[in-house]
């Protein structure tokens, strides 16, 4: 639609600046030249460049002309906050936290990757120019890594919170997934429960999952267990949508473990997804929880009736305390503190089952 035109020169301006084709202080071509290269009026060129210019992309000077603006020029009030989920109640709580230190100064802009890593790197590179700062849920997808690296060598400021994308230098706020997992793990084997199955993700490029599953084989090899890794299952991401697969996958998990280890007591979930899944099969199979078989997991973003949260151990994050932690980094970058990068993290609380505590 003509009417539209002017939005895809602004688009295309943009993302010749986001990646790095369009360095600051460059020259931008003139009002008319724009006309006469997208085939538009002056007037429908001029919005383009007031648009950018509203964005805090481009600079206009005198007998200059129109240049991309330094990244300390451009400040618009805004950070962004690139999740998952918005409905997830894990990733609310971190959109609380963030949103309770960046101050009623500054507005927060909340978008939805969808956990794939092609929205996600849409959004990077749009709140990149659109916002001062960015507070990043990673997918860890390896193919977005060299423009993470890229952006944050441009001077964009991006704080990621709960996991961390190998190799791209940035701050970032997690739980502390190698202590919590170990000290929980460690707790159960001490009264005898053991052996612990693990249920997790085929990939390991993602921070946390490999950080758990490295704490479990870590604390099964301290327990004596031979070959750990026959008892863990890999089961692939899967949208909530699709938990009847996952609980299935499970139910047969559970039964081939069982089968190979008369003796298991416990299964180690990496989430609340996987904990789900878990509960649900040892239902259809019969099996009673936590006197047939302990399940411990990491629990966040579902809601249980509290006769089901007595009968596991949960690791518990704190959500909100790290989006906060996280928006205070990248607060104290906008206004030019020199840190250097760190990774800040929290414990996991772990809640025993209630049998356990009381001993019934």
């Amino acid at each position: 639609m003509p009417s539209a035109r002017w939005k895809e020169i602004v688009d295309s301006i943009q993302q010749e600046i986001t990646s790095g084709r369009r360095a600051p202080g460059e020259r931008l071509p003139s009002e008319d030249e724009l006309a006469l290269k997208w085939g538009v009026s002056r007037m429908t060129a001029h919005r383009a460049m007031r648009e950018l210019q509203r964005m805090g992309l481009v600079v206009r000077r005198p007998r200059s002309g129109t240049v991309v603006a330094a990244k300390t020029a451009r400040r618009t009030g805004c950070v962004a906050l690139i999740i998952h989920n918005s409905h997830d109640r894990l990733e609310m709580e971190y959109m609380r936290g963030v949103q309770s230190a960046i101050g009623d100064e500054n507005r927060l802009v909340v978008c939805s990757s969808e956990g794939t890593a092609e929205r996600e790197a849409h959004y990077i590179q749009r709140m990149a120019a659109e916002t001062d700062g960015i507070i990043l849920f990673p997918t860890c997808e390896p193919q977005n890594t060299p423009l993470l690296v890229r952006l944050v060598e441009q001077g964009i400021h991006i704080v990621c919170i709960d996991r961390a994308p190998e190799g791209v230098p940035v701050d970032a706020c997690m739980t502390h997934n190698d202590e919590s997992t170990r000290r929980a793990l460690r707790s159960l084997v001490s009264e005898g429960i053991y052996p612990i199955a693990h249920f997790t993700q085929g990939d390991m490029w993602t921070s946390s999952v490999r950080e758990r599953y490295q704490a479990y084989m870590d604390i099964m090899d301290e327990a004596g267990y031979p070959s750990p890794q026959r008892l863990c299952r890999h089961f692939p991401v899967m949208h909530a949508r699709y938990r009847f697969s996952l609980t299935q996958l499970a139910k047969d998990a559970l039964l081939a473990l069982r089968h190979e280890e008369p003796d298991l007591r416990g299964v180690f979930c990496l989430n609340d997804y996987h904990l789900i899944a878990v509960l649900e099969a040892c239902d259809e199979l019969g099996w009673r929880v936590p006197e047939e078989l302990e399940v411990i997991g990491y629990y966040d973003c579902v809601s249980l009736l509290p006769q089901t949260t007595r009968r596991i151990h949960r690791l518990v994050q704190q959500p909100f305390e790290l989006g906060r932690l996280a928006a205070e980094r990248l607060m104290q970058r906008l206004k030019g503190v020199a840190l250097p990068f760190e990774t800040l993290r929290l414990p996991a609380l772990f809640h025993h089952a209630q049998h356990t505590v009381d001993g019934g």
